[in-house]
């Protein structure tokens, strides 16, 4: 079963949201990939997993700011490039746009999105839910900028 988590951003942008989780990821074993169509996102996220936490370090890259070949070796790879991963992730974080059809090779998603594609996360969470061998699951962001199981 996949778990797919829907992360509504209500109070903040996902370079805020995305560190924590991706820390949390890292260190349930899990490889990344975080993908967006959009390559000014794409710098903000590295600049804030970069800027997270000044006593640790979040190992990543963007692939297409990296030699060929060195994306596989990058635990958490920010990209647009359509899966599977270059890194060979098992846990994809799709930030806006709209979640692949396919998770085959993947044992959790994250999909943040905000009141501008409410609509579009909607839609695929009436499909995620017929699915076969996934599981939505819908994170709503609280006053205090934590996020709580909705559903």
């Amino acid at each position: 079963m996949i778990d797919v988590g829907f992360y509504q951003l209500a109070q903040r942008r996902a370079e805020a949201v995305l560190p924590p989780l991706v820390t949390k990821a890292l260190a349930a074993g899990h490889r990344l990939v975080i993908r967006s169509q959009d390559a000014a996102l794409l710098a903000r996220l590295d600049l804030a997993l970069w800027n997270f936490a000044p006593d640790s370090f979040l190992p990543h890259g963007i692939e297409a700011e990296i030699e060929a070949g060195r994306a596989a070796s990058q635990p958490v790879l920010l990209t647009a490039a359509p899966l599977p991963a270059a890194n060979g992730a098992d846990c994809l974080a799709q930030v806006g746009d709209d979640l692949p059809d396919d998770f085959t090779g993947l044992s959790r998603v994250m999909y943040l999105f905000d009141a501008d594609a409410v609509e579009t996360a909607r839609a695929r969470w009436r499909l995620v839910s017929r699915s076969e061998g996934l599981r939505p699951i819908y994170w709503r962001e609280t006053d205090g900028g934590r996020f709580e199981k909705a559903a």
